[in-house]
């Protein structure tokens, strides 16, 4: 039997369509430098992909359609997973995790609408699916092209012979060159997905344990003798400012004046730098490792905490005589499982009546926020106050920043925003690079609105304490800055300096302590330790 001389367009088919598939699992989108010479290297994973295709292809057409299907979405899934592996590096200074971060995606989605313009959010979207249909009927065709061409006798054992052979110089002598790189990350997503039950239990275990143990040894909060304490949550407020000199000297200026307010109305502070469990995003995990105890690095384990009957920060005061109020302005969606952190009185964005503009992904400042919770619970109140704000005002994109308002009788329900301009910078996210002066910025804010409200309405014996939730972006920050976070403790009453003194925190608003540093959930066994 002899076989036909094939044409040249189909010995070239071939070739081109894994030249093509190549390239388009190569491309490092959305990596800064998307065309250089690794995108014309010959992937590994699609050659293999190719080999149950050729497979096919000796059982005839439909057989080898029916298996181009699932060849086709597998190579999407491992495009997928190449996407993961350079964004969430690239932003939240970790590896990819394909069963924790797929459930990212609305929230990636709310804050591409929210810190966008109308217009660009709406072309931003119609390009993004554009291109993922483009993408997904351009790969369609080239596998279909390559199913074609294996329909060709010479061409589907020639390659079968030279994937053999391939393979077995692999074998033998290793190489980097033939390891199929994104089915590797599929494997190791897959073998996470299978140890994940167990290591879900361990911790299942541990939360249970240090619920009984925290049940036998209730804490009451003697040593505060009464007075209010006020938790602020500072989003995105990271050790990179004062640890980088491209912040320092604008953050030096901020915490001066700041100092300065503190000092003029007879404060102190102490300060010093926790661990948190995450970096550029996820603050709940924040919120939940420090309100616990318990280090929550990722959403299963914080699902799992909040579900849980380990006693959280607010039961602590609560036991202790004090009216416990969580001020969430950023929660905007539904959040049941919020009961677990056991406040009182929770405050969410649809709670405050707000009149006014949006700035960027936050729903109204920070400023407003203080002073329509102080209006609330302040004037008329019977207990004293332990109160979690989780400020919004510096959250990413930092595009658009409320303005300070000096005279705070005027606020009211936020309508006065309508007349002011608002802060903007000409900021495009995901592309943080140059957002530094409006991160700086946006802290400014914090700070100078923290240090007037201080000034105006703190009681004398209050414990003030300010944390960050996590380090910004990978953009703004760099590679290899630690996950800390500055912490301050604030107050007129030396007393409530003293522990924390003990405990190495350094007199001022700059921390001085070199990392490494604690978790961030050794602050509530202490902080329950010290005025028990």
């Amino acid at each position: 039997m002899t076989i036909k001389k094939l044409p040249c367009p189909t010995l070239l088919s071939l070739p081109a369509a894994f030249f093509f598939l190549s390239v388009a699992l190569n491309f490092d989108y959305p990596a800064d430098r998307l065309f250089t010479w690794q995108l014309l290297l010959p992937s590994m994973d699609v050659w293999l992909l190719l080999i149950p295709l050729a497979m096919a292809a000796g059982c005839g057409k439909r057989f080898v359609f029916w298996t181009s299907l699932p060849v086709w979405a597998l190579f999407l899934f491992l495009r997928l997973i190449r996407i993961g592996d350079i964004v969430v590096p690239m932003f939240l200074d970790r590896p990819f995790n394909l069963y924790i971060d797929s459930g990212y995606l609305p929230d990636l989605c709310d804050l591409l609408k929210t810190s966008s313009r109308q217009g660009d959010f709406l072309l931003l979207a119609v390009s993004a699916v554009l291109a993922v249909l483009g993408g997904m009927a351009s790969s369609w065709y080239a596998w279909q092209v390559a199913a074609k061409s294996f329909m060709a006798d010479r061409i589907r054992l020639a390659f079968l012979a030279g994937s053999g052979l391939i393979l077995g110089a692999a074998l033998i002598w290793g190489g980097d060159a033939a390891r199929p790189q994104a089915l590797i990350r599929l494997g190791q997503e897959i073998l996470f997905i299978h140890d994940r039950p167990e290591q879900q239990q361990a911790f299942i275990a541990l939360l249970e344990q240090t619920a009984r143990d925290r049940g036998a040894r209730p804490v009451l909060l003697k040593g505060l003798e009464g007075a209010d304490v006020l938790l602020f949550v500072v989003e995105s407020y990271g050790r990179t400012v004062f640890s980088q000199p491209r912040y320092r000297q604008a953050m030096d200026i901020t915490m001066t004046g700041f100092a300065k307010v503190l000092d003029q109305h007879g404060f102190a502070a102490v300060s010093s730098y926790l661990v948190s469990p995450t970096y550029g995003g996820s603050s709940w995990l924040a919120h939940g490792t420090l309100e616990s105890g318990l280090r929550t690095g990722d959403d299963l384990k914080e699902k799992a905490l909040l579900h849980s009957s380990v006693p959280p920060m607010a039961s602590c005061f609560s036991k202790s005589g004090y009216r416990t109020v969580s001020v969430m302005p950023g929660t905007r969606f539904a959040f049941p499982e919020g009961a677990y952190f056991g406040y009182e009185q929770a405050y969410y964005a649809r709670d405050f009546n707000y009149h006014g503009p949006i700035f960027g992904w936050a729903p109204m400042p920070d400023q407003f926020v203080l002073d329509w919770v102080r209006r609330r619970e302040f004037t008329k109140r019977e207990q004293p106050l332990f109160v979690r704000y989780v400020l919004i005002s510096s959250h990413a994109a930092f595009n658009v920043q409320p303005p300070y308002i000096p005279d705070w009788d005027v606020i009211g329900d936020g309508s006065i925003y309508n007349d002011r301009q608002p802060v903007s910078y000409p900021i495009i996210w995901p592309n943080l690079k140059n957002a530094g002066d409006a991160y700086l910025r946006s802290l400014d804010y914090v700070f100078t609105t923290l240090g007037d409200y201080f000034a105006k309405y703190v009681s004398a014996d209050t414990l003030i304490i300010i944390i960050g939730d996590h380090q910004p972006n990978l953009q703004l920050t760099g590679a290899g800055e630690p996950w800390s976070v500055p912490v301050h403790i604030i107050s007129r009453n030396p007393r409530f300096l003293e522990p924390f003194r003990k405990r190495g925190y350094t007199p001022g608003l700059t921390p001085a302590q070199p990392p490494p540093h604690a978790g961030m959930e050794i602050f509530l066994q202490e902080f329950l330790q010290d005025f028990r």
